[in-house]
């Protein structure tokens, strides 16, 4: 399997599983297997868990198990993190002096931040492999994707127990700025979704589980960056 298309089917693993994850040792275009960990999956979310949202995570190269937990947010609104994972925090990169029409040449990045972060990118809802179940589903919203991410982090934490003491950033992109501190105060106590009244029955701290380790001081929370 070559080019493009069969990388993107790896990644995509070929079918749509509610809560699947799938390691991937090789991928089209690199030689041998991956220097790394790679993951990619779908967690569902919304009540009926309508949405699917799809995901790649890179266990830190350093030291996984201290290490930062890296949220890496696409702008948009609604995009897929696929040109993230490559062209923003990447631990591969497309090498195109080496590559052809028919296969696409991927470089190991030796300073990506996987150096010394988990790093954890999926398509903002709906979009790029990440997919609505029902018409109703594709509605959204800035608070709506903010509160699909958080149950998705929930979840994702539920099912990756390892990593949840480990210090949680939420890292934004473009119009992902708008979402990201919206996700955060979402993670600290909750947020009403039309009036943005602070919730005390949801969040950490209400004491939902997982609890998630966005660390906050007593003037400044440092969970979040954004970039333009």
């Amino acid at each position: 399997m070559t080019g493009l298309l069969g990388f993107i089917l790896i990644f995509l693993h070929v079918f749509f599983p509610s809560h699947s994850q799938t390691i991937i040792k090789t991928l089209p275009g690199f030689a041998g297997q991956l220097p790394f960990k790679l993951e990619t999956g779908y967690i569902g979310v919304g009540e009926r868990e309508d949405l699917q949202l799809f995901y790649y995570f890179v266990e830190s190269q350093r030291n996984p198990k201290d290490d930062p937990l890296i949220i890496r947010l696409s702008g948009g609104p609604g995009c897929s993190d696929f040109p993230g994972f490559f062209y923003g925090t990447e631990p591969l990169a497309f090498d195109y002096t080496k590559s052809s029409d028919d296969l696409h040449n991927l470089e190991y990045q030796p300073f990506g931040w996987t150096q010394a972060a988990n790093m954890l990118y999926f398509d903002a809802p709906p979009a790029g492999f990440s997919y609505a179940k029902t018409p109703e589903t594709y509605k959204n919203s800035d608070t709506l994707t903010a509160k699909y991410i958080h149950e998705f982090l929930r979840k994702w934490l539920n099912s990756h127990s390892k990593f949840k003491h480990n210090p949680v950033y939420v890292a934004t992109v473009s119009y992902a700025g708008i979402i990201g501190p919206i996700l955060v105060q979402d993670i600290f106590n909750g947020i009403d979704r039309l009036t943005f009244v602070h919730l005390v029955s949801e969040g950490n701290e209400a004491g939902t589980e997982p609890p998630i380790n966005i660390k906050k001081q007593r003037r400044i929370e440092i969970g979040l960056m954004v970039n333009s």
